[in-house]
């Protein structure tokens, strides 16, 4: 069973959505900080990317662009009792300037994502503060590669940058859970701990 990392919360909104434009329409079932489930009688294929329009009140108009990260399809006698659509997990700044410069494409460059301080607090309890993190990617790595993880922390205006050992594998469902060891840990959990303004 898959663990999520991120909490989520019930919400719903319009959604508009589409691959060049918003030609499909639903509501929202789910949100959290990296995606969000969308209630629709469309099902994209995964791997789909697709601009998102999400309309949370007559003033605010929010957009995304995500890429279909699974599918729940559900019989036309079951639509009562169960909603069918898809979940998207949105892009990151990093993902969209990569297609703009070439060489942050490179393989062995990863990217992760702390929206909120809540979040990063929670993965300097589990992991952070041991030097190391996990992240999820859609690009397979083999064990003892060395890579550079760019992590971006919106919430307090930083990115960061460090070398990381690859210690764990785990393919699953197209994507790699990556266990990381950070080549100078000290350096590391001093950026974080700075960040969360701990002594």
């Amino acid at each position: 069973m898959e663990k999520r990392r991120h909490r989520r919360y019930s919400k719903r909104f319009k959604v508009k959505f589409g691959e060049k434009s918003f030609t499909h329409n639903g509501f929202s079932g789910d949100v959290s900080a990296t995606g969000m489930f969308v209630v629709t009688a469309q099902g994209p294929k995964i791997g789909t990317r697709l601009h998102l329009e999400i309309t949370m009140d007559q003033d605010r108009v929010l957009y995304f662009e995500a890429i279909v990260a699974r599918l729940a399809l559900v019989a036309p006698e079951l639509r009562q009792v169960m909603k069918g659509g898809f979940g998207v997990r949105f892009l990151t700044p990093s993902e969209t300037v990569a297609e703009m410069v070439p060489h942050l494409k490179d393989p062995s460059r990863l990217q992760a994502v702390f929206p909120t301080q809540q979040a990063l607090t929670e993965s300097w309890e589990r992991e952070l503060k041991r030097g190391g993190m996990f992240l999820w990617s859609d690009r397979q790595q083999q064990l003892n590669t060395i890579v550079t993880v760019e992590i971006d922390i919106p919430f307090a205006g930083r990115t960061l940058a460090f070398e990381a050992r690859v210690v764990h594998v785990n393919p699953e469902a197209g994507r790699y859970g990556l266990g990381l060891m950070f080549l100078d840990p000290g350096a590391a959990t001093n950026a974080f701990s700075g960040i969360l303004g701990h002594p």
